[in-house]
């Protein structure tokens, strides 16, 4: 038997379940597939505060919020910066993935727990999933691909797989931060930064690294700066490494980490894959896929460029990230990065007005 529908979502993550809830909200029929309902991504789970009013979503699922900031600068200096009511939320991963399911579920999506095998088709596409030997066969007139880096979508239409950033991360219960803390070294974390991020009963710890080789070691010399001696499970991931150069193939639209839309710098991720969602939806909703490119390039082209530039020149070596922490020091500053980074601001004025700040204290 084949099951039509308008849209198949693939992937359930915030980028999927966004999408679907997006469009079965305005009246779409939606299928959402996911192969595994009880996956925990391993993630610091911070994203801000604003993102809960603007995508309707219940404050209960926040564990906790973060009034500030800490630079650890490779020194050892430690710079504090206020927020300034932009609070951080944490939240964990696998309840808040379930949380944004069950949104799309009640605005009339319907779930399908199964893994995607096969895509066929162009203009009306025949898709295969299976679980524990059961086959679904559906048909769609729209795909979002929204799974994740490892996006079989993306192997089953012969792309090439995203280029990755590596990070280790550690839950240790019993320990407890206040703040959310970006350590720079690069004898832990070369051209990245480590982190200590509060979670719900205890701390997130981990670090990032483009050679996976050396992820063990960095993340066991992370341990040691800190002075933490206590330990968790770790997990290893990737994360993709945004390039920007796909959007969609025909009426298959990819969005949030298949599409790798990461920001790059501070690898923000929760909020632009659900933002990407809402682009590529509301598409789907006019029939006009190419207004999911032209959107999201409007909002966000610009913004990720400027942060690919910070990236290679503050993260190059110690010494341009002591001066990344330095500069930091300066109110006008902060403020600056706030706006771009935590209240999302889109006007041109403020990236222009970054790039000056940042432009005339590096002459």
């Amino acid at each position: 038997m084949t099951i039509k529908t308008h849209t198949l979502v693939i992937g359930g993550g915030p980028a999927g379940s966004t999408a679907a809830r997006f469009l079965a909200k305005n009246g779409l029929d939606v299928i959402l597939l996911e192969r595994n309902l009880n996956y925990i991504k391993p993630c610091g789970g911070g994203l801000s505060i604003n993102s809960f009013d603007e995508f309707e979503i219940p404050y209960d699922v926040i564990k906790k919020t973060t009034q500030s900031i800490i630079l650890v600068s490779p020194s050892g200096k430690r710079l504090e910066i206020d927020l300034k009511g932009n609070n951080l939320a944490i939240v964990e991963r696998g309840e808040f993935d379930r949380i944004l399911r069950l949104l799309a579920e009640k605005n009339g999506a319907k779930i399908i727990n199964a893994e995607l095998k096969d895509i066929k088709g162009k203009n009306r596409y025949e898709i295969t999933a299976e679980r524990e030997g059961n086959l679904y066969k559906i048909e769609a007139e729209y795909i979002v691909a929204a799974d994740g880096v490892n996006s079989k979508t993306r192997t089953i239409l012969g792309l090439k797989p995203l280029k990755s950033f590596f990070t280790i991360s550690e839950y240790i219960s019993d320990i407890s931060v206040d703040n959310c803390e970006f350590w720079f070294g690069f004898s832990h974390a070369p051209n990245a930064y480590s982190w200590v991020f509060p979670a719900s009963n205890g701390i997130s710890i981990g670090t990032g690294t483009f050679s996976q080789g050396m992820i063990h070691a960095l993340f066991n010399n992370f341990i040691q700066r800190t002075g933490i001696n206590k330990h968790g499970i770790r997990k290893v991931y990737r994360i993709p490494v945004w390039q920007g150069d796909l959007f969609n193939i025909d009426k298959v639209l990819f969005v949030g980490d298949s599409a790798g839309q990461v920001l790059p710098l501070t690898y923000e991720g929760i909020y632009y894959a659900m933002k990407s969602a809402e682009y590529a939806a509301q598409a789907i909703i006019d029939n006009k896929v190419n207004n999911y490119k032209k959107k999201w390039k409007s909002r966000f082209q610009k913004r990720f460029l400027l942060m690919c530039k910070l990236r290679d020149y503050f993260l190059k070596n110690d010494e341009s990230t002591e001066r990344l922490v330095s500069i930091h020091r300066r109110a006008e500053i902060q403020e600056a990065s706030l706006r771009l980074w935590l209240a999302k601001e889109s006007g041109r004025g403020s990236l222009i007005g970054y790039i000056k700040l940042i432009g005339n204290l590096l002459k």
